[in-house]
C-alpha cells in the first residue's frame, strides 16, 4: 500500500509539473517550412484607359499556384515570414468598350512578400498568428487577345504592404498544418501601346495559403 501511495504521488507532481509548464509552440530559433497550395483573389479592377469611353477597363482573374513560406524564430513569439510561389497565371477580362466573350490578355506575376510576425504562443496543439510587412510583385510575360489582340500590354513592377493572419496546427512537435490569409496592396501602373497614357491597375488581392509544414 505503501508503494501505491508513493507512486500516486510520484505521478502527481510529474502532472503538476506539466500544468505549471505550458508548452511553447515555437521558440528562438526555431525555424518553419510550409508548402502548399496558394490562390491570388483579385478585389479590384483598373482605371478608365485614357482614350476610350467611360467604363473601359480591365481586371485580373484569380489564380492558385504552388506557394511555400519560410519563418525565423527571434523570440518564442516574434518571428518574419517569407511567402514565395510559382509563378500565377491570371486571365484579363474587359469591361465597356474593350468587353468580350472571350479573355483580353494574361499576365504572370511573382509576389514576393516579407512579414514580421506574432506568435500567440499556447498550450494547446493551435497557434495563431499576425503578421504585417512588404510586398514585391514582378509581372511579366503579358499577353493580350480578344478585343485588345494585336496591342501590346505592359504592367509595371509594384511594391505595397501586406497583413497577413494565420494558424498552425502541431500534429507532432516537427509536423504541422497551416491555414493563412494575406491582404496585399497591389496598384501598378500598366499601359496599352493603341491607347495614350498610363493607367493604374487596383489588384489589391486576397492571398490564400493551405499548407503542410516542418518545424527543424
Amino acid at each position: 500500500m505503501g508503494i501505491l501511495k508513493k507512486t500516486v504521488l510520484g505521478a502527481a507532481l510529474v502532472g503538476s509539473c506539466f500544468v505549471a509548464t505550458p508548452i511553447m509552440a515555437y521558440e528562438a530559433g526555431d525555424m518553419m517550412l510550409r508548402l502548399g497550395g496558394a490562390g491570388v483573389y483579385p478585389t479590384g479592377d483598373s482605371d478608365n484607359i485614357n482614350g476610350l469611353p467611360a467604363g473601359s477597363k480591365v481586371e485580373a482573374d484569380s489564380a492558385w499556384s504552388l506557394g511555400v513560406t519560410f519563418t525565423y524564430m527571434f523570440t518564442d513569439n516574434i518571428g518574419v515570414g517569407v511567402l514565395a510561389a510559382y509563378p500565377f497565371e491570371h486571365d484579363i477580362e474587359g469591361q465597356g468598350t474593350i468587353s468580350s466573350l472571350d479573355k483580353v490578355g494574361s499576365v504572370k506575376h511573382l509576389p514576393p512578400t516579407v512579414t514580421l510576425q506574432y506568435y500567440f504562443n499556447n498550450d494547446t496543439a493551435f497557434t495563431p498568428f499576425l503578421g504585417a510587412g512588404v510586398n514585391y510583385t514582378h509581372f511579366f510575360d503579358e499577353d493580350t487577345s480578344g478585343a485588345l489582340s494585336g496591342t501590346d500590354l505592359d504592367i509595371d513592377d509594384s511594391w505595397g504592404y501586406a497583413l497577413e493572419g494565420g494558424v498552425d496546427y502541431d500534429i507532432n512537435d516537427k509536423w504541422m498544418i497551416s491555414g493563412q490569409v494575406y491582404y496585399i496592396n497591389i496598384e501598378p501602373d500598366a499601359d496599352v501601346d493603341a491607347f495614350p497614357g498610363n493607367f493604374t491597375v487596383d489588384i489589391n488581392p486576397w492571398v490564400y495559403f493551405v499548407s503542410a509544414g516542418y518545424k527543424f
